[in-house]
Formats: structure tokens, sequence, C-alpha cells
């Protein structure tokens, strides 16, 4: 790998390591204020936090249902523009969010943040894999998901903290401008596939492999117990300290700011 190439390794694993950590930023923004949320568009109704669960559930089921078209399409175009198209639909999706003036509404925001990320998920470590070789891809991989805990921790702290002093729409409005500068960027990036060597794009076989590798399946079923249960986990975990154990904390209605 030639000093030229090290560079520009090294720029694109910034970028999506930035874009990653503004996801999880996003992706959470929603759980830290969602006790002001029911208070907003649901108080009084039966099925508070069962109407307050589908805001979730969209984002996760659009998530679901888009992930494996965007994965074949960034096996088939440039996937930088991918990318940059993704970032800047979950980035306005984000900001809709805080324009929501009713529970419907943000509910279709939600759907849009999912699609948005669902285009960003599949395409960014196969970037990553084309510009790293095996022996360091591991441990580049390691920095890129890094991204996951510390951008769902600052999501709470940012959403909570910017809630108690603008007001919720606000906590929705400011990841908008440094996600579509993140997604700018993309459009100036270069595509590393050709110069990776890379195959063509995959057929159907090789799909219907991947059910024959025994650690492939093992880990998918690993990945979906463990997202069932840390989504419930993430997304219920402040409003159940606010609504249960409010009294050890500092009134506010975004104790995780």
């Amino acid at each position: 790998m030639t000093n030229e190439q090290k560079s520009g390794a090294r720029t694109a694993l910034a970028l999506l390591l930035a874009i990653n950590l503004f996801n999880y930023i996003d992706r959470y923004v929603l759980a830290s204020v969602l006790p002001t949320l029911k208070h907003e568009f649901l108080a009084g109704d039966p099925n508070q936090n069962g109407k307050a669960g589908l805001w979730t559930t969209a984002f996760l089921i659009s998530y679901m249902f888009t992930a494996p078209i965007f994965g074949w399409l960034a096996d088939r175009f440039p996937r930088w523009i991918l990318i940059g198209t993704s970032v800047a639909i979950w980035s306005l999706a984000s900001g809709w969010s805080g324009l929501a003036t009713s529970f419907a509404v943000l509910l279709c925001t939600r759907l849009f943040v999912g699609i948005g990320e669902a285009g960003y998920g599949p395409a960014a470590p196969t970037i990553i894999a084309d510009l790293y070789p095996i022996k360091t891809r591991g441990r580049v991989l390691a920095w890129f998901y890094v991204a996951i805990p510390v951008g769902s921790a600052l999501g709470y702290a940012f959403g909570g903290k910017i809630a108690d002093l603008l007001g919720w729409r606000w906590a929705f409005y400011l990841v908008v401008p440094p996600g579509l500068f993140l997604a700018a960027c993309c459009f100036f990036m270069r595509e590393p596939r050709a110069a990776s060597g890379a195959k063509g794009p995959p057929r159907l076989r090789d799909y219907r492999g991947l059910f024959r590798i025994r650690s492939y399946v093992l880990n998918t079923a690993a990945m979906t117990v463990m997202t069932f249960a840390i989504g419930g986990f993430s997304a219920w975990m402040p409003d159940y300290i606010f609504l249960d154990r409010r009294a050890e904390f500092p009134p506010s209605q975004n104790l995780l700011g």
C-alpha cells in the first residue's frame, strides 16, 4: 500500500467513523426525549406505551426490510454515492421529526430514519474491507464499531440536555447540519472497489451458500437475539428512569441529559 493509498484509507475511515457516530446519536435522540413525546402526543391515551413503542418499531422494521435491498445496490453501484444519499435521508428525517405535529407524523419520520440508516449499514464495512488488508482489517473495524456505544451514549446525553435547554424539537433539529455536511463529503470520495480487485456482484447461489456456513448462521442468530434485547432496553430505559426512579435524580424530564 502506497503512502497515497494509506492517506486515502485513513480519510475514508475517519469519515465513516464520524458518520457511524452520528448514526447512533440520531438513533437515540428519540429515546432520550420519549417521556416528553408521550406527554406531547399521547397524553391521556390508555394505550400510551404501546403507541410510543411503535416509533422505535417503525425504525426497526423499515431498517430490516430495506437493508437487504441497499446491500444488493451496494454490490452494483458506487457505494459512496449510496452512503451520502442515505446519510442525507436520515439527517433530513431526523429534522422532520422535530417538526412533527402528531403521533402519525412522527411515526412516518422514524420510518425514513430507518430507511436512511439501512442504506449506510451494509455499504460502509465493505469499503473498509476493500481499503485494508485482512491482517489489519479486524483492528480497523473495531475502531469503526466503537462508534456504536459512544454514539448511543452521546445520543442520550445530547438529546436530553438540548431538550432541557431548548425544547425537544431542537434535539432533532441540531443533528441535521452535521449530518448533511458528512453526506456532502461522501460525494467527493473515490470508490475503492476497482483498486481492490474485488470480483463482480454475488449471484443467487452465493447467497444460498451463506446458510451452509455454520459460524454465519450462529452469529446472525446471536445478533438477532442481542438486537431484540438491547433494542427494548435502550428504547425504554429513559422512560423507566423518569417514571419509576425519578425520586433518585434531580427533577428533569430528560434525566439522561
